[in-house]
């Protein structure tokens, strides 16, 4: 690809990249520990504010360094400012290899427990313009031990895998990238390591529906996760939707230390765009991941044309605990970018 028509396209990529301020979440820990992810976050569908038990068990012991461990284990200080607020933060920079400093996400939490079984969570946030939103703002009402759920308010869809990268075919191309924040209502329960949702939108007068049907468990050394999803999208004559009909199947299995995890989704309402996504993680060390990922798109399933695809490679590196720092190599094989290579490195503080 010529230098010009790269440079050209460059503001677009940096777009995607820079808007970041999305529900991240660690799927690969689900299936690590076999633990639903309502245990390490507030959201009882995964990503955004994490509980205490997300930021001491797991942040605390697994997500950093063991050199550096023991000089923070004793220091930790939790987030509860009483009985009934908590907070959270999260902040993110990308740096591009031509030395230019981007911030991605600086979100702040609140929690409120309102009652017992209550809370209401509230996600305040710049976007990358620098404009303060509000991100997130719903009530949650859970019961029997959490089983339950009921969810009123402004959040992110439970769709697919939810990988943390937004970037992400399997989330950009089916509506779920960046921002991705609704108004609606959403219902939930588990069964037996079995997790339901039912979710409705209506973004731009269209309804949107969400169905998600999840089993996280483990058998003997192997952990893992088996996922289905479907969307769909009310077809308004004249009115273009960032949403369109999609449905998933996703997955993930450990052992050791490592973790292999995939999508496959077809989306449009004759199932016409086909798009996967394939992720290999493997812990060198707690706090030291190698992460290898593909993504594959065609918008007409014929494999011939249309089609996009790239691999990226990164080294997630957890030096002290809340903080880490990602380099990641990206390699274009096919679409608008073929044979083009972009190097960045994202810092990320969370707590």
């Amino acid at each position: 690809m010529p230098a010009e028509k790269l440079r050209n396209f460059m503001p677009f990529i940096v777009l995607l990249l820079l808007m970041g301020a999305s529900a991240m979440s660690l799927p690969r820990l689900a299936s690590e520990q076999s633990l639903s992810c309502n245990h390490c976050h507030i959201n009882p569908s995964g990503g955004g504010m994490r509980t205490e038990f997300g930021n001491h068990s797991v942040a605390l012991n697994e997500l950093v360094i063991p050199q550096t461990k023991k000089l923070f284990r004793d220091k930790y200080k939790g987030t509860r400012i009483s009985e009934s607020v908590r907070y959270g933060f999260d902040s993110r920079y990308l740096i591009l290899d031509n030395s230019r400093i981007f911030r991605m996400q600086t979100d702040f939490y609140l929690n409120l427990e309102l009652f017992k079984n209550m809370r209401f969570q509230l996600r305040i946030g710049e976007d990358p313009f620098g404009n303060t939103q509000v991100f997130e703002s719903y009530g949650l009402y859970q019961w029997q031990d959490e089983k339950y759920y009921l969810k009123y308010g402004r959040f992110s869809p439970n769709y697919g895998l939810r990988t943390d990268d937004h970037t992400a075919y399997t989330r950009a191309r089916t509506g779920h990238g960046s921002n991705d924040y609704l108004d609606g209502f959403s219902v939930g329960a588990s069964f037996n390591d079995f997790y339901f949702s039912g979710e409705i939108f209506n973004p731009q007068q269209q309804g949107l529906y969400l169905f998600n049907v999840s089993r996280i468990s483990n058998y003997k050394n192997l952990g893992y996760i088996l996922g289905v999803s479907l969307q769909i999208s009310e077809n308004l004559s004249g009115v273009s939707s960032l949403y369109h009909d999609s449905k998933s199947v996703y997955g993930s299995l450990s052992y050791d230390r490592f973790t292999l995890m995939g999508e496959i989704a077809v989306a449009g309402s004759e199932n016409d765009s086909l798009i996967t996504y394939i992720n290999l993680t493997t812990r060198i060390q707690y706090g030291i991941y190698f992460i290898s990922e593909y993504n594959f798109f065609d918008g007409n399933r014929d494999l011939k044309n249309g089609v996009d695809e790239f691999y990226r490679y990164s080294l997630e590196i957890y030096p002290i605990p809340f903080f880490s720092v990602r380099p990641s190599y990206t390699i274009y094989t096919e679409g608008f970018l073929k044979d083009e290579k972009d190097y960045f490195v994202q810092l990320h503080l969370g707590y």
